[in-house]
């Protein structure tokens, strides 16, 4: 595996943020301990040089000029600095040849640079001073050095150094791993993915089952495959039925021309132009049919929505099937529940349970019976046809929304298999749900709304 592979990838960059992020707060952490503990100890310093000097300056010169020397003979680290100055400026006894120019006589620590005398290897120090003049007019001056600062910084310093590197090396380290993990987890996507543009419809992206970005990623993929396949499929299927469906009324219709074209008795040849105007009909039907679902399949729009009645959708269904119910004996009712309104186009809605209503007369046997039933599930309202007829066995039902599919073939069965495609179209645009139940006998097929 390359290298700058691991490199480009998201696990190994954000690791990289991560690892600067991590940096960048440590470091600002470390300056702001830091910058409180010298604040303080420089504070401190202050307040003990202010109360030191206001104590010596009521010494007496040969007190105090002893002070001075004996403070700094134990001095052995050359940090202090005493200095007595007479009222001309020139000094006396101390460590400094000269009373700084900047730094004021008022009683109050300040920070300044000065250079000892009283060192082999006199360097320019940053101190804090305090200087106030005597009664007699002399200035006494006492300070310290800011050296334990500057060792405070260089400890911080290391310390940082110390705990920053090894937490950003480890970060890039995991980075990496991950990085690495990823890569191989890409690679076999990409290779699947070859291969389904190969043609191989069947494979699928692997799941690796942690539930992570990817994985869910891989599921939306293999989701839209599946829809991919069934569509696919349907395509394929399509054309077969279409030349089924057309071809017998066709050539029906040629050989009717042809004898029509002989006939001679007007009857005769009227009764030859009524059965082919009727297959006319049915080949215009699976037409208009196949059209329609398409185009709601197809829209990008959303339906006309309004307040819309249940109960009086499925009474004008009722209404409308009532006779060819009535002619093929079956018992025909509509059993109402709890009063409902959803948002519907309430033209659309009518076609869907009007194409339930008549896929149920279909394939129930005379003398059975065929239901519109309202109830609610959950809270949320519902339509369902249910009849007595052979029903839909389990296996088919995942297909039986399907263009084309028939869930029973014979000539007895007069079924386009466009009827409950274009149902499932109707209730996917609406976003309701179509559910084929489990019943002991006949079929039950329901819209839930909401």
């Amino acid at each position: 595996m390359k290298s700058s592979r691991v490199f480009r990838t998201a696990p190994f960059r954000l690791a990289l943020a991560f690892s600067l992020a991590l940096a960048g707060s440590i470091t600002a952490l470390f300056a702001y301990v830091y910058d409180q503990t010298a604040r303080l100890e420089i504070e401190v310093t202050q307040d003990y040089l202010e109360l030191e000097l206001k104590e010596a300056l009521h010494l007496s010169d040969e007190r105090l000029t002893e002070m001075v020397q004996t403070r700094l003979a134990s001095d052995f680290r050359h940090n202090t600095f005493e200095a007595l100055f007479d009222p001309r400026g020139r000094p006396t006894c101390g460590n400094l040849a000269d009373l700084p120019a900047k730094l004021p006589i008022d009683g109050t620590a300040h920070r300044l640079v000065v250079t000892p005398t009283d060192s082999a290897n006199a360097k320019p120090k940053e101190a804090v001073l305090v200087a106030q003049r005597r009664p007699d007019g002399s200035v006494l001056l006492i300070g310290h050095d800011l050296d334990y600062v500057t060792a405070l910084r260089h400890v911080v310093g290391v310390a940082l150094v110390r705990g920053m590197i090894p937490a950003a090396i480890l970060a890039l380290l995991i980075g990496g791993l991950l990085a690495i993990k990823t890569v191989e987890r890409i690679k076999r996507m990409h290779l699947t993915i070859t291969r389904i543009n190969a043609g191989d419809l069947r494979e699928r992206l692997p799941i690796s089952g942690t539930g992570d970005d990817l994985d869910r990623l891989a599921e939306r993929i293999n989701e839209m495959l599946d829809e991919i396949v069934n569509l696919v499929e349907e395509v394929g299927s399509v054309g077969d039925n279409i030349a089924h469906d057309l071809r017998t009324p066709l050539a029906a219709m040629r050989a009717r021309l042809e004898r029509a074209r002989r006939e001679s008795d007007r009857d005769a040849l009227r009764a030859l132009i009524t059965r082919s105007l009727a297959d006319i009909d049915r080949i215009h039907l699976v037409v208009t049919t196949m059209l329609r679902v398409a185009a709601i399949e197809s829209s990008r729009h959303p339906p006309f929505l309004a307040p819309t009645r249940l109960e009086d959708v499925a009474e004008e269904v009722l209404e409308l099937y009532e006779p060819l119910a009535e002619e093929q004996k079956l018992d025909f009712t509509l059993v109402r529940g709890a009063a409902a309104e959803v948002a519907a186009d309430r033209d659309m809605l009518i076609e869907a349970v009007a194409n339930l209503v008549d896929n149920a007369i279909k394939f129930t046997p005379p003398g059975g019976a065929v239901r519109i039933e309202l109830d609610q599930r959950d809270g949320r309202p519902l339509l369902r046809v249910r009849d007595s007829g052979p029903g839909i066995a389990p296996a088919e039902r995942s297909r039986v929304t399907r263009r084309y599919y028939r869930a029973k073939k014979g000539p007895d069965v007069r079924s386009n298999g466009l009827g409950l495609a274009l149902v499932a179209a109707i209730v996917r645009l609406h976003g309701f749900q179509l559910d084929i139940l489990d019943v002991e006998k006949g079929a039950a097929v329901e819209i839930l709304f909401g």
